[in-house]
């Protein structure tokens, strides 16, 4: 069963959250990336230099992380994450879209092994401890959204609240969020 977490963050916002993960030497991943490849620290001198939208967070002390190269298509070569027996969470960034508007982000982990016979290795319990060490940090320092659903950054809902930005959900017709009292 997969854990997530949706969130609005504006760049001094996904700062704080890096500066949080930073004890814990998270390791940064795109989604495809070619052998060889060095992943940076996720820290908050690195939020500047990421260029995608979405990544993996990989806690490598807790475990290794399993890879297998793409076989087909044009990406034929490169490297992929396997989600569900690594110590990852998947990251997509809350970023700003062509109409100036905050899309929001999310953070999903499967946590709980499921039964099956290649998941039967489980997940390191260090891992659900992180997850719950950033729920806590969501709850405790950051705003919800109206109607829930969504934690907003500090950054974001001040942004939100007397500068006009808008928080819009991801998708093709996604509602707008306001922050919540």
């Amino acid at each position: 069963m997969a854990a997530t977490l949706y969130f609005f963050m504006l760049p001094e916002d996904e700062k704080a959250l890096f500066r949080l993960l930073d004890r814990h030497q998270v390791t940064l991943y795109p989604e495809l990336f070619p052998p060889g490849w060095k992943a940076p620290l996720a820290n908050d001198r690195t939020v500047g230099a990421l260029d995608q939208s979405t990544y993996y967070l990989a806690f490598e002390a807790l475990a290794p992380v399993v890879f297998h190269p793409i076989k087909r298509g044009p990406e034929r070569g490169m490297l992929k994450i396997e989600e569900i027996p690594s110590p990852v969470f998947h990251y997509e960034r809350s970023l700003e879209n062509e109409a100036g508007e905050l899309v929001g982000g999310r953070l999903w982990a499967e946590l709980i092994v499921t039964g099956a016979t290649e998941d039967m290795r489980g997940k390191p319990r260090g891992l659900t401890f992180v997850f719950d060490e950033l729920h806590d940090f969501f709850r405790k320092s950051w705003r919800r959204s109206d109607p829930k659903g969504y934690w907003i950054g500090p950054r974001a809902g001040d942004a939100a609240k007397k500068g006009g930005l808008v928080l819009r959900q991801p998708g093709h017709k996604g509602r707008t969020y306001g922050v919540w009292r």
